[in-house]
């Protein structure tokens, strides 16, 4: 796989979650739990950010990586739940 794709996905994951977390936050809202975003949130965002075409394996891919990214992101600000 090309590793400027790969750093774009994981420059887009971090995005989304900087994007959650600021407006979870412009709203008065906690930062709490696990990562609520999905794979097909990841996909969307990928296609969306990338405007090319891709084939299911290289989406897939990319969405991974845009999606632990945007885990990372989250789990270095959030806290644990503590209904959990």
């Amino acid at each position: 796989m090309d590793g400027g794709l790969e750093s774009s996905a994981t420059a887009i994951g971090q995005a989304w979650a900087g994007e959650l977390v600021q407006t979870l936050r412009a709203d008065d809202r906690e930062v709490v739990g696990p990562w609520p975003g999905t794979m097909s949130e990841a996909r969307m965002r990928i296609l969306a950010s990338l405007r090319m075409k891709l084939d299911t394996k290289h989406l897939d891919q990319l969405a991974r990586i845009a999606n632990l990214a945007a885990r990372r992101g989250w789990e270095e600000v959030s806290e644990t739940d503590p209904e959990r």
